[in-house]
C-alpha cells in the first residue's frame, strides 16, 4: 500500500500526491478504514472534490468515502451515505446524513429515509394497526348505530344477543387489526363448548353460523372503511365443529288433537286466547303477542300480520316490523278460534294485553301456565308452528302453498323442516297404497 506524508499547505489550498487516487483505491480494496484518515491528514482536513473521485468506487459503501467540500473533523463528525432511490437508468441515488455523535447520525439517517418516502407504506400500516379500534368500540360506536338501524326489531334483538353473549366476551378487548384467521377458529371452538363456561348448552352448528355471519359482516365493514387491510374470515381455512342443529319439533298428531280439544276449556282467558291463536293458526309467538283487535276480521275468519313484539332487554315489549317482508300476511281463523275470541272482542287494543302488549314477564307467565295446564312437556311455543306446517304438508298441500300460509319467502324451510318424514305422515298414505293394490285382492 502506498502512503504519503502530510505537507504544509497555504490556507484554502490542497496539495495531494499525484497518485492519490490509486492510493485511496488500494486502501479501500484492502479494507483499511484508516485510508480516509490518511486523506484527511494529507489535505489539511479537506476532502477531494466529488468529480475527482474514481468512477469504479461509485457504489462502495465505506462510511465517509465520498465527502462534500468543506471542513471536516473526523473526531467530531460522523457521516453516512443513504440510498434513496434509483435514477432512470437504474443507478442508485444517494443522500448524506451527518451527526456529531452516532446517535445523532442514526436520527438523521432516519430523517433522510422518511423524507425520501421509503417508509410511507410501512409507517401508515403500522400507525393504522396501532390506532385500530377494539372490536367492542367499533361495534358499539360504528356498526350498531350505522348498520343495524334498518333491521327489524326481532333481528336486532337476535344480533344484540350474538354480540353481548359471544362476540364481546371473546374478542371485545382485541384491536380489529389483531384478529386473524386463527382467532376466528378459536372463536368457533369456544362457542361450541359454551356449556363448559356456565351457559345452558353448547351452541349448535347453525347458531355458530349465524354468529359467524354477523361477525363477518362487522369485519367486512371495517375493511371497506380502511380500518383493517383484510377480513379474517377465510371459509376454506375455517371449520365449525359443533353439535348439529335441531329445529323445532312437530308434536305427534294424537297429542295435538288432545291439546286442541282442551284449549277452549282452559279456565284462564289469557291462556285460552294465546293458545288458540298459537295452535290453530301457525303464527309465531311474537306475532300472536303483537296482534290487535283492529287487525282481525272475525266474521270473515281472517286476520292480518303487520307487526311483531320482541323483548330485547327481557322486560319491556318492543313493537316492530314482522321478521321478514313475507311474514306480513293473511292468517286464517278456524271457527274454534273465532268462538274463543268473540266474547272478548274490542274495537282496538292488543289481544294479548290492552293499550300495550304484554311485558316479558307477563308473556312468560301465560306461556308457562298454559303449557302446564295442558300437560305439555318437552315442547315449546314455537313447536306449534312446526306442527302446523308439518300437518299442512302431510295433508297434501304443496310446498309453495305451505310457504304462503306460513309467511316464508320460498319453499326451502318447508322442504327442509316441515317435510321431514314422520311416522304419522307415512301412515296417512296407507289408504292410497291400498287403493293402488286393489287389483291384487
Amino acid at each position: 500500500m502506498r502512503c504519503f506524508d502530510r505537507k504544509e499547505n497555504p490556507p484554502g489550498e490542497v496539495n495531494l500526491p499525484q497518485d492519490w487516487k490509486l492510493t485511496l483505491e488500494d486502501a479501500v480494496q484492502q479494507g483499511i478504514a484508516q485510508g480516509m484518515a490518511f486523506m484527511m491528514n494529507a489535505s489539511e482536513g479537506r476532502a477531494p472534490a466529488q468529480e475527482d473521485m474514481p468512477q469504479n468506487l461509485e457504489n462502495l459503501t465505506c462510511k465517509g468515502l465520498y465527502m462534500l467540500k468543506g471542513d471536516f473533523n473526523m473526531s467530531k463528525r460522523f457521516r453516512e451515505r443513504v440510498q434513496v432511490g434509483q435514477d432512470r437508468g437504474g443507478r442508485p441515488l444517494y443522500k448524506w446524513a451527518e451527526g456529531n455523535t452516532k446517535q445523532e447520525l442514526q436520527l438523521n439517517v432516519s430523517k433522510v429515509i422518511l423524507e425520501a418516502g421509503l417508509l410511507d407504506g410501512f409507517v401508515s400500516q403500522s400507525s393504522a394497526k396501532a390506532n385500530a379500534p377494539t372490536v367492542e368500540s367499533f361495534i358499539y360506536e360504528t356498526y350498531i348505530p350505522t348498520f343495524m338501524n334498518g333491521l327489524s326489531e326481532t333481528t336486532k334483538a337476535n344480533y344484540h344477543q350474538y354480540i353481548t353473549l359471544n362476540i364481546i366476551p371473546f374478542m371485545g378487548n382485541m384491536r380489529m387489526s389483531d384478529v386473524n384467521v386463527s382467532t376466528i377458529q378459536q372463536f368457533y371452538d369456544w362457542m361450541a363448548c359454551a356449556a363448559q363456561r356456565g351457559r345452558k348448552k353448547n351452541l349448535n352448528e347453525k347458531t355458530i353460523e349465524r354468529v359467524s355471519g354477523l361477525t363477518s359482516r362487522i369485519f367486512k365493514v371495517a375493511q371497506e372503511m380502511k380500518i383493517i387491510e383484510d377480513t379474517p374470515f377465510k371459509k376454506t381455512l375455517l371449520k365449525i365443529t359443533a353439535e348439529k342443529a335441531g329445529h323445532h319439533t312437530a308434536l305427534p298428531d294424537e297429542l295435538v288433537a288432545r291439546i286442541k280439544k282442551a284449549i277452549p276449556g282452559l279456565p284462564k282467558a289469557d291462556e285460552r286466547i294465546y293458545m288458540a291463536l298459537l295452535a290453530f293458526t301457525g303464527m309465531r309467538p311474537e306475532e300472536v303477542r303483537a296482534l290487535r283487535w283492529q287487525d282481525l276480521h272475525l266474521d270473515q275468519q281472517y286476520g292480518r300480520i303487520v307487526q311483531a313484539v320482541t323483548y330485547p332487554d327481557n322486560n319491556h315489549a318492543v313493537v316492530g316490523k314482522p321478521k321478514t317482508a313475507r311474514s306480513g300476511r293473511t292468517v286464517l281463523l278456524p271457527c274454534v278460534v273465532v268462538n274463543v275470541l268473540r266474547p272478548f272482542q274490542k274495537e282496538s287494543g292488543y289481544i294479548c294485553g290492552g293499550e300495550e302488549p304484554w311485558c316479558y314477564s307477563k308473556a312468560h307467565r301465560v306461556s308457562k301456565g298454559a303449557l302446564k295446564s295442558l300437560g305439555i312437556t318437552g315442547y315449546t311455543d314455537y313447536d306449534f308452528r312446526s306442527t302446523f306446517g308439518t300437518q299442512l304438508k302431510e295433508s297434501g298441500k304443496t310446498s309453495a302453498e305451505v310457504a304462503d300460509l306460513m309467511g316464508h319467502a320460498d319453499t326451502r324451510m318447508v322442504e327442509t323442516v316441515y317435510a321431514k318424514t314422520r311416522h304419522e305422515g307415512v301412515m296417512k298414505h296407507l289408504q292410497s297404497i291400498e287403493e293402488m293394490n286393489d287389483c291384487c285382492s
